[in-house]
């Protein structure tokens, strides 16, 4: 069962560590069972229930954790049967799928990345693998996205397109699940939940990547699944600790807002050094840490993934001590529990890391064997670490122009798409006109992305001056998988990794649609007072004219996401923008 309600309401009824100081108010704001109203209590709330839109009050009355759980399947049905059907609608390899396929397959027959003959998709896909030798290849991504890939093969056959994709599909619905379960973790609010599920689950990016295979789609699964863990382990960890610096007698008075940090950071808040309780056990770290060593294992932007939940783990400890009156709440985060958050999360990613290189430590013919000259396993090591060096020189120094390359400065407009197939004319089966074409193209849904950079605005303000650390989640992940491209604008890009954040565009979308409605607010504390009647309404008609309007456009543009053949003069509308083409 999740129980992530019954942890939140612990959490906001304590301390919304980043939000609001502790107060009686507090506790009782958000009670796990409403009391039996009393009969001078009745009247209120029948004016309150009077005052609440008849759709407002049937979204609060289903704000259960089993409503929940079927906002959640039915945006996981919905993806997948987006992503399942006409898996093999394309029978040829597509952009980088003739790496990653091919050495998937290689993965399959050698147990390592072979070298491959020139020119040999065309053969590849029709069953002959004779392309390939058992001389190590010079593969410059990790293996686990290609062993997953190969997982598909292994159960449809080499030369069976679904066989190929199915592996991306099957993460790609997993996202979706997974996307749905952080936000009602996040959020309880079993609207945004399926908000949050149907945008991803109907976006272009999104399903273009779950139905190709690219290693992007299995980063983005890997990541989410790591926030997810750190989420439950706040949900676990923070009200623990609460409730042992509640009984502790080394605190001083509670802490609040900037005057109270100027006052710390000016030295004129002088208290004793101490350590003080930890949280306790932290089994949901250890799990985020595998998450994050299997991102890293598909490609090497994982590695933001742990560095900054680490970060985010951290600055919560801190806060939590510092907002419950600690004395040296730095020193003492540290020594109470970052060391072990640290120890939780990362070795177990380095580890899951390393390991998913078993098939490279158990086959000498493997790219970069023997370059150490060191003997052993302290040599292999040393092999692959000089192997590792090999392939960041190889990414950082990758500037080759491509027609398709964009700047990260233009991807939450999705400017520039990626053609990943194009077919037009006779060519294309299956069209009664003889003019039609079928296109497979990289592309957001552009009402969704479009939407999104207001909603990211509204993300930013309510982490940074609101402090709501729900929210603040949503910005981890533009933080993470978004951000550091930015550093590496001069490199040859494109805009399909940013499926790696999709779903965070997805969420703060979903999330901005809640606030119009009235189902969060901004600060993550309840409402003090209902809005009136008519604020509410129009609060709903809007977040549902934004809602419609996008998953519409997702209706819209899906043939072009799913390689459908259609009208050449249908494709030729969709393209709004020449960049697109």
């Amino acid at each position: 069962m999740d129980t992530a309600n019954a942890h939140n309401d612990t959490i906001d009824g304590a301390s919304d560590l980043l939000e609001h100081a502790p107060t009686a108010d507090d506790e009782t704001s958000a009670p796990l069972e409403r009391e039996p109203a009393t009969a001078n209590e009745a009247p209120a709330q029948s004016a309150e229930a009077s005052s609440t839109p008849p759709v407002a009050g049937w979204a609060q009355r289903l704000s259960t954790p089993a409503a929940g759980w079927v906002a959640t399947a039915i945006a996981t049905l919905v993806a997948a049967l987006i992503r399942l059907p006409g898996l093999g609608n394309v029978r040829t390899l597509i952009f980088d799928e003739t790496y990653y396929v091919k050495d998937a397959w290689s993965l399959l027959a050698l147990g390592y990345e072979g070298t491959w003959a020139k020119d040999v998709d065309t053969a590849f896909a029709n069953g002959d693998t004779s392309g390939l030798s058992a001389v190590g290849g010079y593969p410059v991504h990790p293996p686990t996205g290609k062993w997953l890939i190969a997982m598909g093969m292994k159960f449809f056959g080499q030369a069976n397109p679904v066989g190929w994709r199915i592996a991306a599909a099957i993460c790609g619905i997993i996202t979706v699940f997974l996307l749905c379960r952080l936000a009602q973790n996040l959020f309880r609010s079993p609207a945004i939940t399926l908000l949050a599920g149907l945008f991803l689950a109907t976006d272009g990016m999104a399903i273009v990547m779950s139905r190709t295979s690219i290693l992007d789609g299995f980063l983005a699964m890997f990541a989410l699944a790591a926030f997810l863990c750190v989420v439950k382990d706040q949900h676990m960890a923070q009200p623990a600790l609460i409730a042992k610096l509640a009984v502790w007698d080394g605190l001083g008075e509670p802490r609040q807002g900037w005057r109270s940090a100027w006052t710390h950071l000016a030295l004129r808040d002088r208290r004793p050094f101490a350590i003080g309780p930890n949280a306790g056990n932290r089994p949901w770290l250890f799990a985020a840490g595998i998450c994050a060593g299997l991102a890293c294992s598909v490609k090497w932007s994982g590695i933001y993934v742990l560095a900054f939940l680490g970060l985010f783990v951290a600055l919560r400890e801190v806060t939590c001590r510092w907002r419950a009156g600690h004395p040296t709440p730095i020193r003492g985060a540290l020594l109470a529990d970052v060391w072990w958050a640290f120890v939780l999360m990362v070795p177990t990613a380095i580890l899951t890391y390393v390991a998913s290189w078993f098939g490279w430590f158990t086959h000498p013919a493997a790219h970069g064997h023997g370059r150490s000259g060191i003997a052993g396993f302290a040599g292999q090591l040393a092999d692959l670490w000089l192997y590792h060096k090999e392939m960041w020189t190889f990414h950082n120094g990758l500037n080759t122009p491509h027609k398709y390359q964009s700047s990260p400065y233009t991807w939450l407009a999705q400017v520039r798409a990626t053609s990943f197939y194009w077919n037009n004319g006779e060519a294309v089966m299956g069209c009664p006109s003889g003019k039609c074409a079928s296109d497979v193209v990289a592309l957001g849904n552009p009402l969704l992305w479009w939407v999104g950079i207001g909603a990211l605005l509204l993300v930013i303000l309510a982490t940074f001056y609101y402090r709501n650390w729900r929210v603040g989640i949503i910005a981890l992940g533009y933080i993470a998988l978004y951000v550091p491209w930015l550093a590496y604008a001069h490199r040859t890009i494109f805009v399909f990794y940013t499926v790696a954040f999709a779903p965070y565009v997805a969420l703060a979308v979903a999330w901005m649609i809640g606030l119009l409605a009235g189902w969060v607010t901004i600060d993550g504390s309840p409402e003090a007072a209902p809005a009136s009647r008519q604020t509410q309404i129009t609060g709903w008609v809007f977040a549902g004219l934004v809602t419609a309007t996008i998953l519409g456009c997702a209706l819209y543009f899906t043939p072009l996401w799913r390689g459908d053949v259609i009208d050449y003069d249908f494709w030729r509308a969709h393209m709004w923008l020449q960049s697109w083409i």
